[in-house]
């Protein structure tokens, strides 16, 4: 009695329910021949046929049924099958075979045999060569191979986990459109994202949606792109933002990573934050290796370097940036250096010429002591300094000492000398060889043969960004600026140490850019022949920062512009290279070679190679000049607190005031020695040392042809005015 009327309840069920499963809407075609549609017994251990009507007979299988239609296979515990309406319910283990191809597994199944698509309920399970689709319920549309879950699904690929409260299979590309809470779990990356599309063959996601991706490298915010599970490859558009495992952020309107060598491209408004570097960059354009933590910046880039209340901002055509290691045979690899032969390190110079200044312990205690001692020892204005009086300047503490030794160069070191000069290298225990390739005397014709050679206008750069950037193949010239460079980087002995020296020409060679090598220019490509990072190890490694072409340096207590950049974080002196340019309040000065030298992240000092020249322009619109082979300046908060012209000879031109600050004429003088202090940005005092020569000008009698030194430019154009100015 229950059997009957369990199958009288079916019956009713099958004639006459008009019920939708899913969303999937029943094509409108019309019906396909009978052959495609009806079903075919396989296997049907108890059979029944059961007469609805005079149309109508509905045959049951129980005990374990196996029901074909076409290419496909059902089977099932029980099942009730219309041959009329081409319908079939099934019960219990039911498995659709898919030629073999996929395989849909449930505990229920209502079949429309003409639309062909299933409904099941569940345990559904849908597999296939490339993964498993678990479920409670699965719209499947056998035909088209789409199908549809609402109530929660999860994909298992090997180790990955997906899983969504809704989504869509498509079997034709093996990919899955997962819809709201959509959460990917690995041992090693986590996705949490409201729509994902996944590939199960190329395990390829592609998000169209806010996405949150962490890994142990990176964690990534972006709503639209591509992931990889497989590599950990990505490419992000719609302004992606990435932390990396050093703590930096980097964000781009567009955005390509390779997981395994690190490298990094980012393109459009790119901005990367290394708060630990006390870094940003802003680019255009930015290939950087997150691993070695290096980048190279194109396209308007901007270098930020932080500090408390006043940041540095560096402009250039291109910015590099890495680490560079030390190495202990420091001499063997430079003797291997034919440059080095030549060229002497200025660094070097200036420290070895500060140590054996012997007038530099009064200077400093002048300087310390900020009291006006020159003033006791030589009365009266200090610019009318004649021969006769040079007498009293001899009595200078130390002085004597220098004369014996013939010794002119006169500086003023950090700190004052507490035991006896060496008068020997205390690096290298070798005679310093400087005066021999830069001899302290020139003759007129040497002179004049050098001071045509300034040019203080910033050329501008003949290629590209990039191009200007690379080491060219003829780079082994002495005229290449680029190899120039790199020689002067590694001669410079800042960057040495007695025990753990650095050498540029071995750290500077290929690094993250190798992997991109497809995708930049092939200018581009030489920057690997000269520029390397080392790895990247806090004990071992010091940070460095390359600037080319058109570089502009502002700081609201100091300017500059220059062709050419180094920045080490070893010692935080700025190499300005070529033509530069510094501005310090009405001061600007001009030279080769300038180094700038920071302490705090604020200028302490600064020394000026070779053609060295001083412009202060008055509030009334003089100009003061000094010009002179070398220049030494110290800063005070920031400030030009002193600065020391060197030469044969060193020219000045200065505008004397009286008591109430009225000028009063024009003093132009020579000697081997200018002194210069400042107060508030203005020159209050000069003072000349050693063969002395000079006339002053009543104001109403200044010749015109003398009012200018020679190559005198006063280039304030060229002065970044503001932080804004950079970003144009």
């Amino acid at each position: 009695m229950f059997c009957k009327l369990k199958y009288s309840v079916l019956i009713f069920f099958l004639l006459f329910t008009n019920i939708s499963f899913g969303q999937v809407t029943p094509a409108q075609n019309p019906p396909e021949a009978d052959t495609v549609r009806e079903f075919e017994i396989i296997r049907g251990p108890s059979m029944r046929a059961i007469k609805i009507d005079s149309v109508t007979t509905l045959q049951t299988i129980a005990g374990g049924a196996i029901i074909k239609q076409g290419s496909t296979i059902f089977h099932s515990d029980s099942a009730v099958v219309n041959p009329v309406t081409h319908i079939m319910e099934a019960f219990g283990n039911i498995e659709i075979n898919q030629a073999d191809t996929v395989h849909t597994y449930s505990q229920y199944l209502k079949y429309l045999g003409v639309e062909k698509i299933a409904y099941l309920k569940n345990k559904v399970k849908l597999t296939n060569k490339s993964g498993t689709l678990f479920t409670d319920d699965l719209d499947y549309n056998l035909q088209t191979g789409i199908g549809n879950f609402h109530n929660g699904g999860k994909i298992i690929e090997g180790k990955s986990v997906i899983t969504s409260r809704e989504g869509t299979y498509y079997d034709d590309t093996k990919d899955i459109y997962f819809k709201k809470n959509v959460k990917l779990d690995e041992p090693q990356k986590h996705i949490r994202a409201d729509s994902l599309l996944y590939n199960m063959q190329t395990r390829q996601g592609t998000f169209i949606s806010p996405t949150h991706i962490k890994t142990p490298e990176v964690e990534v915010n972006t709503s639209s792109g591509t992931y990889d599970l497989n590599s950990g490859n990505a490419f992000f558009t719609n302004r992606a933002t990435v932390k990396d495992s050093s703590g930096r952020l980097y964000s781009a309107n567009t955005m390509a990573l390779e997981n395994k060598t690190g490298n990094a491209q980012l393109e459009g408004n790119a901005v990367i934050i290394d708060s630990a570097g006390g870094y940003t960059i802003i680019a255009n354009q930015v290939f950087m290796n997150k691993n070695k933590n290096s980048f190279l910046a194109t396209r308007k880039p901007v270098l930020i370097i932080k500090q408390k209340n006043d940041s540095t901002y560096i402009a250039a055509d291109t910015i590099y940036s890495g680490f560079t290691a030390f190495v202990k045979n420091k001499n063997e690899v430079l003797q291997k250096d034919s440059m080095v032969n030549v060229n002497v390190s200025e660094n070097k110079k200036v420290e070895e010429t500060l140590a054996t200044d012997s007038t530099a312990e009064f200077f400093l205690q002048q300087r310390q002591n900020k009291s006006d001692s020159a003033k006791k020892i030589l009365p009266g204005d200090s610019l009318n300094i004649h021969r006769d009086s040079l007498t009293q300047i001899k009595n200078l503490p130390g002085l004597n000492e220098a004369s014996k030794r013939n010794d002119t160069t006169l500086f003023i070191p950090e700190q004052p000398p507490k035991q006896p000069i060496p008068q020997k290298d205390s690096l290298s225990n070798k005679t310093d060889t400087t005066n021999k390739l830069i001899p302290e005397e020139l003759s007129l014709s040497e002179k004049k043969k050098r001071r045509r050679k300034k040019n203080r206008t910033i050329a501008p750069a003949k290629d590209s960004a990039i191009v200007s950037a690379t080491l060219p193949k003829d780079s082994s010239s002495a005229d290449n600026p680029a190899r120039i460079i790199l020689q002067k980087l590694t001669n410079d002995s800042s960057m040495h140490e007695t025990k753990a020296d650095s050498a540029i020409t071995d750290s500077l060679q290929a690094d993250s850019l190798k992997a991109l090598r497809g995708k930049l220019p092939d200018s581009l490509k030489t920057i690997e022949k000269s520029i390397t990072d080392s790895s990247n190890k806090a004990d071992t490694s010091i940070r460095y920062f390359l600037a080319f072409h058109h570089v502009k340096i502002f700081n609201d207590s100091l300017q500059s512009v220059c062709d050419s950049l180094f920045i080490s974080s070893k010692d935080s002196v700025f190499r300005l290279y070529y033509s530069p340019v510094v501005w310090s309040g009405n001061t600007q000065i001009a030279g080769d070679t300038i180094f700038l030298y920071t302490k705090n992240k604020q200028p302490e000092r600064l020394y000026v190679f070779e053609n060295g020249m001083i412009v202060n322009r008055t509030k009334e619109g003089f100009f003061n000049q000094m010009a002179g082979k070398t220049i030494n300046g110290y800063f005070i908060d920031g400030k030009i607190d002193y600065m020391r012209v060197k030469g044969s000879q060193a020219e000045s031109i200065y505008y004397l005031q009286d008591e109430d600050s009225a000028y009063i004429g024009m003093n132009r003088a020579i000697g081997d020695v200018i002194d210069l202090y400042f107060k508030n940005d203005d020159i209050i005092k000069v003072l000349f040392v050693n063969s002395v020569e000079g006339k002053m000008y009543p104001m109403s009698q200044i010749p015109e042809d003398q009012r200018k030194l020679k190559d005198f430019k006063w280039l304030d154009s060229e002065r970044p005015k503001n932080r804004a100015e950079l970003f144009e």
